[in-house]
């Protein structure tokens, strides 16, 4: 999403109430015992009143840009890791998790249309799209919860939806322009807050709040094993940077923080949302006993993929676009 602003005043609250909502976070280390069921996920934040739903009335949808709508390339749908999957468009994807106790999903799309060939693409991998059971929204853009409704109503009605409590928020809040365009999600079941660990089969995810692209951005660190051996995936949450003083640098500020987390988990692995078939053609054509080319090393994943995010806080930051500080 690019060249979406928000009031710079409500957005400071907001990113301040996504810092204050972080009480679950937890610093101890990888044991199994740190990791939340579903069921006590859905309990951890449960506050009277705390999501209000449909609080005000935001209107009639507006429709999604043309240039977000099909047809667009479908990215042939590809098995990453062992039990670790990429479907998507050129304009935006998602990640699938096997468990071995249901699939978890990871962002649904721009909307029905996305949703249905993701649905599609899940099928040609040999998935059950049925099975899926968790649903994380990584933020409150219309390109990544576009098809929750398409699935929740067609597809998985008993999946679990995922997403921050200031994202949810928002999407009950904010009128129908710029990234809170199209359908959205009727409802949530788990409020995602800095630090929480999910878990469910064999899938562990551990979410970090990355305020900056939006106020409720959240990336994630993922366990997962290629032919047996394990690495640690990243996924930074957000891609674009607005020209706006807070959001720019609460995002620099974010992918730092994200680095220090994803360091310490010993993430050697950076994927991207919005992606490109450029970032798996080398994977494609991998033969049997080489390398997976997804795993660069944990150096690499700050010198490399964390340098991706940099660059474009950087050069938003150096750019005639930016809004100039505004004195009192």
């Amino acid at each position: 999403m690019k060249n979406m602003k928000l009031s710079g005043s409500i957005t400071l609250i907001l990113c301040l109430t996504a810092f204050i909502l972080t009480g679950l976070k937890n610093q101890s280390g990888p044991s199994d015992s740190t990791y939340m069921t579903i069921a006590e996920a859905m309990a951890a934040l449960k506050v009277p009143e705390a999501a209000a739903k449909h609080a005000v009335d935001n209107g009639t949808p507006t429709e999604i840009p043309a240039h977000y709508r099909p047809p667009y390339a479908s990215i042939k749908p590809i098995k990453l890791f062992d039990n670790f999957y990429f479907v998507g468009t050129t304009i935006v994807g998602s990640f699938i998790i096997d468990s071995g106790d249901g699939l978890i999903m990871l962002d649904t799309g721009c909307c029905d249309e996305d949703a249905a060939m993701m649905v599609a693409d899940m099928k040609k991998l040999g998935l059950d799209p049925s099975a899926i059971k968790l649903i994380f929204i990584s933020h409150e853009h219309f390109d990544h919860y576009g098809g929750v409704s398409y699935l929740k109503k067609n597809v998985c009605p008993n999946a679990k939806v995922a997403m921050s409590l200031v994202g949810w928020n928002l999407l009950q809040t904010v009128p129908s322009e710029w990234a809170y365009v199209g359908s959205r999600p009727e409802s949530a079941d788990i409020f995602l807050t800095d630090g929480m660990k999910i878990k469910l089969g064999n899938a562990r995810i551990q979410v970090v709040a990355t305020p900056g692209h939006s106020p409720g951005c959240m990336s994630f660190i993922i366990p997962v094993t290629d032919n047996g051996t394990p690495h640690v995936v990243g996924i930074m949450g957000g891609s674009g940077v607005w020209p706006t003083q807070t959001e720019a640098r609460l995002y620099k500020s974010s992918v730092e923080y994200f680095k220090a987390i994803a360091l310490s988990a010993k993430c050697d692995i950076g994927l991207f949302i919005h992606s490109h078939e450029s970032y798996y053609a080398s994977l494609r054509i991998r033969k049997p006993g080489e390398p997976n080319p997804l795993v660069i090393g944990t150096d690499k994943f700050d010198k490399i993929y964390l340098e991706v995010y940099r660059d474009k806080c950087l050069q938003m930051l150096n750019s005639a676009e930016m809004q100039p500080y505004k004195s009192l």
